[in-house]
């Protein structure tokens, strides 16, 4: 039988809670506290700039961007020489913001080249394992294992704790059930650490 691909490389899970553990520590948070992608880029020295704000973007971008164009651009990350740089679509909703910024510093967290957008042929330049990271590494990073327990245990509402931690409902649900902190929280009631 064939072995089965593994979803992230050997300990990338692991490594993706001792980032958000770590940078917690490093800003003087606790562990289950929210992390917002503009105060740790602020921390990294990572500059971000949103479209309305960006100089070389002519006004009529910005209005299509504003507009009917609002889902089609989320952020993207620019290099400048060793250095990187954040645009942003801060036209989205806040919370989209705060998962589109911090996918972005996963992005650079990871190493991962920036590659322009499109290809040749103009297809979109996609690598798919890069993004998977990204996407894992930036969720964890706005709720990591201890922050989603936090959010099960104390919040009466998904809704409430999404506000509290800046993100989607969505992105909390799948933080839940990935982190299994309803086992967890069930396991420390029946002990009594809860």
């Amino acid at each position: 039988m064939p072995k089965k691909k593994n979803r992230f490389r050997r300990g990338f899970v692991k490594e993706a809670e001792e980032y958000a553990e770590d940078f917690r520590f490093e800003m003087d948070r606790a562990s289950h506290e929210p992390l917002s992608a503009l105060d740790l880029a602020d921390f990294l020295d990572i500059p971000v700039c949103g479209l309305s704000d960006h100089p070389a973007i002519a006004e009529s971008d910005k209005a299509f961007f504003r507009g009917p164009g609002n889902s089609l651009f989320s952020a993207a990350t620019l290099p400048q020489g060793t250095y990187r740089s954040i645009v942003h679509n801060d036209y989205q909703h806040p919370n989209r913001q705060n998962s589109n910024v911090m996918h972005e510093i996963a992005h650079i967290l990871l190493g991962h080249p920036t590659k322009p957008p499109l290809l040749e042929d103009s297809c979109r330049n996609f690598d798919a394992d890069a993004e998977k990271e990204a996407n894992h590494l930036g969720f964890t990073l706005l709720v990591p294992k201890r922050a989603a327990l936090y959010a099960h245990e104390q919040f009466a509402t998904v809704e409430q704790a999404a506000k509290y931690y800046g993100v989607s409902v969505p992105l909390l649900r799948h933080r839940i059930q990935i982190t299994d902190v309803r086992r967890w929280s069930e396991n420390r009631a029946r002990i009594g650490t809860r």
